[in-house]
């Protein structure tokens, strides 16, 4: 009987790390969750008793050491900035991002991993492009500390798989959304606009709303990461999007005729970490993979409100 893989995900009870999890149950793989010390255990209740958890630092050696002895794949996930506050403090972010990560790579030498998966950004290591929708090949400049710490986690994976043939994936991810995402922190335009709109309260945009950003339902991103368990390429960077951009304006209007609601909202002045156009060119993941995204924004968008409305409204 062939052996199950075993998979850690680091950052597993968030919103993107919990539905890996569960997809990466309901096709066999045996997982464990790595987290943060006390976290929330609300994303992966409906399966807690089928994962590993290991509560932990990330940023601690002997925690990292310990949670991947047997481990065969690694998702990492974990990020302690966000692109709006990393400029604050880029020493601080890379110390607990860039550092930490290749001192976890150097642990998936020790324990011979045979593959990492990295979730990067789509939106912040492009910086403002020059070409829409934009295809992996094109050599951004990022404008935040975020950004450039995504985009060199990326260079460090190339090499070591060609010093170590370490194997990897880096997915430059789109903005995605879906259910059990957070609607009450500062990333994630689309639960947080849900959930004003749910408590009647004014939903504040930085700009006049023309900001535009490509949009993937979780599921669909999910579904694509999973697939590259099982197909090998040589290339290994892919972004990951829908390939159509919607404005901040036009994702108001699609709520307003999903939810029945009208939003109450302010729009404030721009802010220099905000690039004005963000759409990704996914061709190379759908060839390699056989994949497309399937959910349109509005059921997708339905569905995130549903969520919300089940289990946060009460």
């Amino acid at each position: 009987m062939k052996k199950r893989k075993n998979c850690i995900i680091y950052g597993g009870g968030g919103f993107i790390g919990s539905h890996i999890c569960e997809e990466l149950l309901n096709e066999g793989y045996e997982v464990t969750v790595f987290d943060k010390l006390y976290f929330d255990k609300r994303n992966i209740s409906a399966f807690r008793n089928r994962v590993k958890v290991i509560e932990g630092d990330f940023y601690n050696e002997k925690d990292i050491k310990k949670s991947l002895k047997g481990q065969d794949v690694v998702f990492h996930l974990v990020s302690s900035t966000l692109p709006a506050n990393s400029n604050l403090n880029p020493a601080y972010d890379i110390e607990t991002n860039l550092i930490a990560t290749i001192k976890m790579l150097d642990r998936c030498r020790d324990y011979k991993v045979s593959k990492v998966i990295f979730i990067s950004s789509g939106g912040t290591v492009y910086g403002i492009p020059e070409k829409i929708p934009t295809p992996e090949t094109f050599c951004g400049k990022p404008i935040c500390s975020y950004g450039i710490v995504k985009k060199t986690i990326e260079n460090y994976l190339f090499m070591y798989n060609r010093l170590y043939e370490l194997d990897y994936n880096v997915f430059r991810l789109a903005n995605p959304y879906g259910e059990r995402q957070n609607p009450f922190v500062a990333q994630g335009v689309i639960p947080v606009f849900l959930m004003k709109l749910l408590k009647k309260e004014t939903i504040n945009i930085w700009g006049d709303g023309s900001i535009t950003r490509d949009y993937i339902y979780i599921k669909d991103a999910v579904d694509c990461l999973l697939k590259s368990l099982k197909i090998s390429s040589k290339e290994k960077l892919f972004n990951l999007g829908s390939g159509r951009g919607y404005s901040l304006n036009e994702i108001l209007e699609i709520m307003k005729k999903v939810t029945g609601l009208k939003p109450k909202v302010k729009y404030q002045h721009g802010r220099d970490v905000d690039v004005p156009v963000n759409i990704l060119n996914s061709n190379l993941a759908k060839k390699t993979f056989n994949w497309k995204p399937k959910t349109e924004i509005e059921k997708g968008i339905y569905k995130t409100f549903f969520y919300l409305k089940e289990n946060y409204s009460g």
